[in-house]
């Protein structure tokens, strides 16, 4: 009889040490919740909100996809998009278009102008779920100057700097970027230098406000991109911006303006303005533009 009160005391004291042994591994080691997964594969762009001032284009590159689940931060991925969330279950998931400033991969950040895809879904725990956001301009973005090329004529002219000047591509020649035709300025060993600004002056916001450029570009040598700063009564200023490096294929940028026309003050108008000096490793420069934008609130 004592043996077996001695055996079930024994019993008892290992299932408690045993106890205790699985409870002190949950308190270390807590049990977590399983996430779900989002699939981002890409961005649709529709032009036709703001096509009346935008015009009709639909190029775009958005590089980045940035998450906010119920206004909360989740991050930003690089698209195509597959992101683990610990919130499952219905939420609201709102998908920001993110690009590339200035064209360096190293810098990303959601881009203002374009608006934000939301959408009600069900983050499903150890599965997945696939949105497919949409995006275009707010009604609030204005183009302070926008050129397309589709027209009888254009907006870009040679400064007194120029040589040469900007023609527009013949209906189907084979590097239009698309629509009619896109601009384009040649240079050779007679015309070696090329300057074109816009024909207009605007006014832009400063205050630190967001002022971009964008552009469709293909380039078989480097080329100057930068403001004319114009101040009343006085000559105007020149303004180096970036320096656009050759591309074998039409490339798209967003290029910041937004710090440079915050220097000056109020009173200023600018003008944007495209330059090369030809490179003598290069037999015949081409410079091919489409869909110039200068874009703010």
């Amino acid at each position: 009889m004592n043996t077996i009160r001695l055996f079930s005391k024994h019993n008892i004291t290992v299932i408690l040490i045993l106890m205790m042994s699985l409870t002190s591994c949950d308190l270390i080691n807590p049990s977590e919740d399983a996430p779900g997964y989002v699939v981002v594969e890409k961005f649709d762009f529709n032009p036709t909100p703001s096509a009346a001032e935008f015009g009709s284009s639909s190029s775009t590159k958005i590089k980045d996809v940035w998450v906010f689940i119920d206004n909360e931060f989740l991050g930003s991925y690089e698209l195509p998009a597959r992101f683990p969330s610990l919130k499952t279950g219905s939420h609201r998931v709102i998908l920001s278009p993110g690009i590339m400033l200035n064209g360096i991969s190293t810098t990303r950040s959601p881009y203002p102008f374009y608006e934000a895809s939301i959408h009600e879904v069900v983050i499903p725990e150890l599965g997945e779920v696939t949105i497919s956001p949409s995006t275009s301009y707010f009604e609030s973005a204005d183009c302070a100057f926008c050129e397309s090329f589709e027209g009888s004529g254009f907006s870009l002219s040679s400064t007194s700097n120029s040589d040469t000047t900007m023609s527009q591509l013949p209906v189907g020649d084979p590097n239009i970027f698309e629509g009619n035709s896109s601009g384009v300025v040649y240079l050779d060993t007679s015309n070696t230098q090329f300057e074109i600004t816009s024909t207009s002056e605007y006014n832009l916001p400063n205050s630190n406000s967001a002022v971009f450029l964008e552009l469709d570009y293909k380039i078989n040598q480097s080329m100057q991109v930068g403001l004319f700063v114009m101040k009343p009564n006085v000559a105007s200023e020149q303004i180096p911006v970036i320096t656009l490096n050759p591309t074998t294929t039409w490339n798209k940028i967003y290029i910041q303006l937004g710090y440079v026309v915050s220097s000056y003050n109020s009173s200023t108008t600018f003008k944007i303005y495209f330059g090369a000096l030809k490179d003598p490793s290069v037999s015949n420069p081409a410079f091919y533009l489409d869909n110039i934008k200068v874009v703010h609130f």
